[in-house]
């Protein structure tokens, strides 16, 4: 499993442990996954036990985008684990690759896998 670094693979634990589920559902797994990627996990771990759900965070975005300061390549990252969450919300998987450094575009390529059961 890819991580982007150490605090990638440690946040995707503790999200893990928050949601339980995401040892055995995909759709958790794969939003636990991206949650924990560092540049979207920073701004979200203060509110993390506030969350019912691992994308609860792009949920709340969505609907007022001063909630959370988050990049461009973040913001793309919740929409991918949102439409990997229940194939809905503006989700345009050319805008998500154009908005990721070179090195984030294992961790699409690692949240597919995920959400389609190759690797956890």
């Amino acid at each position: 499993m890819y991580f982007v670094d150490d605090h990638h693979a440690v946040n995707f634990k503790l999200t893990q442990i928050q949601w339980e589920f995401a040892q055995y559902d995909l759709e958790y797994a794969a939003a636990c996954y991206l949650l924990a990627v560092p540049m979207v996990f920073e701004h979200i771990v203060s509110e993390l036990d506030t969350h019912e759900t691992p994308v609860d965070w792009i949920i709340q975005w969505e609907e007022d985008d001063s909630v959370y300061d988050l990049s461009a390549g973040a913001v793309q990252l919740g929409r991918l684990a949102l439409h990997l969450w229940n194939g809905s919300g503006p989700f345009h998987l050319l805008h998500c690759l154009e908005s990721l450094q070179g090195h984030h575009y294992e961790v699409v390529k690692t949240a597919l896998d995920v959400r389609m059961g190759r690797t956890v």
